[in-house]
């Protein structure tokens, strides 16, 4: 218990700069068992955080992430309304993303609702999201990321959760790959969101009914490797009409091009996984005041 009231201490003075936060961290008392932080967001007029969005994406702004240190051990949660706002200082939080290929080995592309309060209107992976500390299993590392994949693969793309064959805690359509930490403060034309995760990256090799849901994309495209490299390449010289989201840019440049060579073969793919090591990126690696204030 000491332990917990110490980490909330540093929290309240590190993230939140002293204003009024109420914080509740995993409790060893019950186990690990899942608990949340509530936030007062910082100096934000909260109804103005709202505008233009509707009643669907203001409820899934308070549901609730978990949030991590540096090393991706657990502290509690918060909603996504306040780990994604800047004056917050974005808190560490998990994510997930899944690249997901049809038999061709044509990569699921999804463009964000332009109605999404965070990076509306980019083009990203097929699907990006977080697991929830409040939906049990869901805090449990890779088995939990892959069980929220499934639940917003459903959610955003319609993707129906019984046309998974195996088992979400022994998947093996879902190849989980590896982790990556990034930071990026350019989340909304506003300036007041953006996003600071562990991305949990899973593959998958599926051929797939879509019926996605129009509160969370504008459109859904399948593009072979070159096509993606010259969308990336689109991006990087700022053209206005393909806006690519940081995380997908990383996980691309660093390991999509090598891990689709090994489609064919899913024992070729698992050996490039890596299990262990957390890839940091930007602002993530680079500014050592991130890195304390993620832990």
């Amino acid at each position: 218990m000491l332990q917990e009231k110490g980490r909330q201490a540093v929290w309240e003075r590190m993230v939140c700069g002293g204003a009024a936060v109420r914080v509740r961290l995993l409790g060893a008392a019950r186990g690990g068992a899942s608990r949340a932080m509530s936030s007062v967001a910082r100096g934000e007029d909260v109804s103005a955080l709202y505008d233009g969005a509707d009643e669907e994406q203001r409820r899934l702004m308070q549901e609730q992430v978990i949030l991590v240190d540096r090393d991706d051990q657990i502290l509690g949660g918060l909603s996504k309304q306040d780990s994604h706002l800047i004056s917050n200082d974005l808190p560490l939080h998990r994510a997930f993303s899944v690249l997901l290929f049809d038999s061709q080995h044509r990569m699921l592309l999804q463009q964000r609702a332009s109605t999404k309060l965070t990076f509306p209107s980019y083009w990203t992976n097929a699907c990006c999201s977080h697991p929830l500390l409040s939906i049990p299993g869901e805090p449990d590392g890779v088995v939990g990321a892959r069980r929220a994949a499934v639940r917003k693969l459903n959610h955003e793309l319609g993707i129906a959760e019984a046309s998974w064959s195996s088992p979400l805690d022994t998947n093996d359509e879902l190849t989980y790959m590896t982790r990556v930490h990034y930071r990026s403060d350019e989340g909304s034309s506003c300036g007041r969101w953006g996003e600071h995760e562990i991305d949990y990256v899973f593959t998958c090799v599926k051929d797939v009914e879509l019926n996605p849901s129009p509160n969370e994309v504008d459109a859904v495209k399948y593009v072979t490797q070159s096509e993606l490299n010259d969308m990336m390449a689109s991006a990087q010289r700022g053209d206005p009409d393909v806006k690519i989201t940081p995380w997908f840019a990383h996980i691309v440049s660093s390991f999509a091009n090598n891990w689709w060579a090994s489609l064919g073969d899913p024992s070729a793919l698992r050996a490039q996984a890596d299990l262990v090591t957390i890839h940091r990126f930007g602002a993530a690696r680079d500014d050592p005041a991130h890195h304390e204030k993620s832990t």
